[in-house]
């Protein structure tokens, strides 16, 4: 029974032994590789600032197309931040600062640099092949330059909704002139149409024979009513004025 204990007590040394190898290795490796990836950013930001190298022989040091394209966007960059920076004066390799990106899976260098106008940090990334993903050129601004920077960017801002709201004012102003101008379409459009033509006056015409007829039949019964022959009577002329029941004699 004791032999089999310390068998197992044996083989759990021997376990734990081989785990801290693996990862002292794995350490050792890691350390390893940022101190190459520190060298290699150190040298190409001293290629890229004093420009000891031109383009074409960047790219022909590249492993792939990637890295082709990574040297020469870093090569605008430093085109770019250059007019900005001035001339280098130092790039101080013991401020190399190596990080690691697990989500991109990158590793990320930033250097101190020292130039004539301004000082700048430079971050160079690697892939995790060792192959150059990109370079930028990042300058150091004071507080105050912070400050009058997010002012005038505030200002800008500002200026802008500014101008938007004016320009809507003008708009909804405009409204009321195209309203006034489809007034005056729509008059002129009514004033060019036709007037209706007016209904034709109905004249009542007054037959004669009409009334002597009325006035035989009134004749008829007055001479009835009086015991009288009725072809006594002579009626010279009936006139009726307008629509009224008042007959004069004419």
């Amino acid at each position: 029974m004791k032999r089999k204990l310390a068998v197992l007590l044996s083989v759990l040394l021997c376990a734990f032994g081989l785990t801290a190898c693996s990862s002292s290795s794995a350490s050792d490796t890691a350390s390893e590789d940022m101190a190459v990836y520190k060298t290699e950013a150190v040298a190409l930001i001293d290629t890229l600032v004093n420009e000891q190298k031109t383009l074409d022989e960047l790219k022909a040091e590249a492993n792939d197309e990637d890295e082709a394209a990574a040297f020469e966007a870093g090569f605008s960059a430093w085109e770019d931040a250059k007019e900005e920076l001035g001339a280098v004066s130092e790039i101080k390799e013991d401020s190399a600062d190596v990080s690691y990106e697990n989500q991109n899976k990158l590793y990320v260098v930033s250097v101190d640099g020292t130039f004539d106008k301004r000082d700048a940090v430079v971050t160079v990334t690697f892939d995790k092949k060792g192959n150059l993903s990109s370079v930028a050129f990042n300058g150091v601004y004071t507080l105050g330059e912070k400050m009058s920077k997010a002012a005038l960017n505030t200002i800008m801002g500002l200026a802008v909704v500014f101008v938007m709201l004016i320009f809507i004012s003008l708009i909804i102003y405009c409204f009321k002139f195209i309203h006034e101008a489809e007034e005056r379409a729509a008059a002129k459009k009514k004033a060019s149409e036709p007037a209706p033509a007016p209904a034709p006056v109905v004249e009542e015409t007054v037959e004669e024979e009409d009334d002597l007829e009325l006035v035989a039949v009134i004749a008829a019964a007055i001479a009835a009513s009086e015991g009288t022959d009725p072809n006594g009577l002579v009626v010279r002329s009936i006139k009726r004025v307008g629509k009224t029941n008042n007959w004069k004699r004419a």
